[in-house]
């Protein structure tokens, strides 16, 4: 009981020797990284605490990513109170609101992301704040949501019903699949945009290949419209830098389970201060919060406590490792298999590996070998997992994704170059160059 103890008691306080150090990120400077991306035994050490369970060697972490140890302990510590506690006053978890969320949790991730306490809502995943406000933002018959083929199919299928419940209109913003430079894109949202568009809706980060989209002045497009503009940022919270209110976006939601290697069942959704008002929650208010309250957005029930009551040490642990370190050690893994194989003359990178920002995703197709082929043979044959895809608004946008994450290791990428070399090698004789 004391470890419980000691977790609850956490619960509702800045976990101040690690919270005082969340300065937001667009006030930060960029001194040098405290740990270089190639120290391995360093790397290795975080590999170790967070202790995958991987069954094959595992370089597609974009679903979800492995809670550290640490963070899964305090779940544990706290299931047993969380399904059996009594509403009353020994409520343990009384810091907690009934949805999980808390003044300390949402103080911690408004520090990391750049924002105020009063923009942050908690939810239970991505999707729970794409939904809130791909349903939420009030639309006429005629009036339009601009979106890329990128976009997730979830988030498509939630614009698709809208589509047909309330007779809008879907657009489609015309990007290159592969490498795009910011001028080109925001160019394409420039080219797109018009005076019916209402809802502005795109990836920060496209998930198959990596490409970062330039947020702010796709932003500034929308508002020039008066067209909110909102950011599925499921793959650049704690991927890549993040600084809220310098992207200037009006909605931004985002999960923790991923890239933030937190519980899975928590996220949050980013609403600029003055365009709350302009969102209907997901589920109406019963406490009557205002219109232009965040915490309207965190009414939705009963929840499981033990998982936001580990939020706090998931922040604990991403700002140990620090957020610049983490992300030059995904470009290095990036990099150190996509620079090899990216040289061989059957393999085109749909990845501009020289971009800033760059993510640790890449992807690739293979002259004469079908993505489908390719991952199937590497996992037969070697055990080792990366994935064909083809998006899905347009099939004919195909290819092979890798995204190691921080539980793996520069041994299991040279591995995974060696071995697709071995492939590449061995299909040589039936392959049919084109003329």
């Amino acid at each position: 009981m004391k470890a419980v103890n000691n977790c609850l008691s956490e619960i509702g306080q800045s976990r101040e020797p690690h919270l005082s150090t969340a300065i937001p990120m667009h006030h930060r400077t960029s001194p040098p990284l405290r740990v270089a991306p190639d120290d391995e035994a360093y790397w290795l050490s975080i590999r170790a605490s967070m202790q995958p369970m991987y069954v094959n060697t595992q370089l597609v972490n974009t679903r979800r990513g492995p809670a550290p140890f640490r963070v899964r302990e305090v779940i544990r510590s706290l299931v047993d109170l969380s399904l059996a506690y009594e509403l009353d006053e020994y409520e343990p978890f009384r810091e907690l609101k009934e949805s999980g969320s808390s003044v300390a949790i949402r103080q911690s991730l408004a520090a990391y992301f750049g924002a105020s306490a009063d923009e942050i809502a908690l939810t239970r995943n991505a999707m729970e704040g794409i939904a809130t406000v791909l349903n939420g933002v009030t639309l006429q018959p005629g009036d339009e949501i601009l979106a890329t083929r990128f976009c997730y199919d979830s988030n498509l299928a939630i614009i698709h019903q809208r589509v047909r419940r309330d007779g809008v209109v879907l657009k489609f913003v015309d990007l290159p699949f592969g490498p795009a430079s910011e001028a080109d894109i925001a160019a394409a949202f420039e080219a797109a945009i018009h005076a019916r568009t209402r809802l502005v809706s795109f990836p920060h980060v496209v998930a198959r290949t990596g490409l970062v989209l330039p947020v702010k002045q796709i932003s500034e497009i929308a508002a020039r419209y008066g067209a909110f503009s909102f950011v599925d940022g499921a793959h650049s919270a704690g991927h890549i830098a993040v600084a809220l209110d310098e992207l200037g976006c009006d909605g931004y939601a985002a999960c923790l389970h991923k890239w933030m290697y937190g519980p899975r069942g928590t996220g949050f959704l980013y609403i600029r201060r003055d365009r709350i008002k302009d969102v209907w929650p997901l589920f109406a208010s019963w406490s009557n919060k205002p219109k232009d309250s965040i915490e309207k957005f965190e009414e939705v029930g009963t929840v499981f406590k033990a998982l936001p009551a580990a939020i706090l040490e998931t922040m604990a642990f991403n700002l140990e490792v620090g957020q610049a370190e983490k992300t030059a050690r995904l470009r290095y893994l990036r990099d150190r298999w996509a620079r090899q194989l990216g040289a061989h003359d059957r393999v085109t990178l749909l990845t501009d590996l020289d971009a800033e920002p760059g993510t640790g995703f890449a992807a690739f197709n293979v002259e004469g070998l079908a993505p489908q082929e390719f991952a199937a043979a590497l996992l037969s044959d070697y055990g080792i997992s990366v994935r064909p895809f083809s998006m899905e608004e347009d099939a004919a946008m195909a290819g092979i994704h890798l995204s190691p994450s921080l539980a793996n290791s520069v041994e299991e990428v040279d591995r995974f170059v060696e071995a697709a070399t071995a492939i590449l090698a061995r299909t040589h004789n039936s392959f049919r160059p084109t003329t």
